[in-house]
């Protein structure tokens, strides 16, 4: 019986398979799909990301430049395996396979509308300014290689934050700390009783 535990950390929303994630020893972490729009290094960073993620939980990983070989020859094989998880399990050494999709990214800036209190009049005013909003969507699944089964999903709870013009944070650094706080609540998860 599959007992999996929901877990809706501060930044993240995870269900994991805590009996069958002890059983993980080694990780392999696939390629990340994106959305077309989206530029296919951020999808790297975010493989990187999470292979710190799993290094830090005291999970092996399977180094990328092994995994490429492997799935060039089985390509190449034409078996088609290439999408079985039991078979690249097999093949690798890997416990376990990490999928992930980054759905959204980008920037932009809106105008809002806000209410400032007046202290003359002693009311508030409608007032408009620019703001910064930043969107980044990411979804991680983590699938076993002896079952194909589901272990472990994750993804940022608040895809999108607004910040003040005059703010230094840009895009890159709001991926950075949301894949950062992905990696804590993970860890937390995993701690958790």
């Amino acid at each position: 019986m599959a007992l999996f535990t929901f877990v809706s950390c501060s930044t993240s929303q995870i269900s994991v398979n805590k009996q069958e994630m002890k059983k993980i020893k080694t990780v392999a972490i696939m390629k990340f799909d994106t959305a077309e729009s989206i530029n296919k290094q951020v999808a790297k960073d975010c493989e990187e990301s999470f292979k710190g993620h799993f290094i830090s939980i005291q999970k092996k990983v399977v180094e990328r430049d092994k995994l490429d070989a492997i799935l060039k020859e089985i390509e190449k094989s034409h078996t088609g395996i290439y999408d079985n998880p039991i078979e690249i399990g097999r093949i690798s050494g890997a416990d376990a396979l990490l999928f992930g999709e980054v759905t959204e990214y980008k920037e932009e800036v809106r105008r809002v509308k806000y209410n400032e209190y007046d202290k003359k009049t002693k009311k508030n005013i409608e007032k408009e300014k620019d703001k910064k909003f930043f969107t980044f969507q990411v979804n991680i699944r983590l699938v076993s290689t002896t079952d194909g089964n589901v272990i472990l999903t994750l993804k940022n709870k608040y895809p999108e934050s607004s910040y003040e013009m005059t703010d230094s944070t840009t895009l890159v650094r709001y991926r950075e700390r949301v894949l950062n706080q992905m990696g804590e609540d993970l860890k937390k998860a995993l701690e958790e009783n």
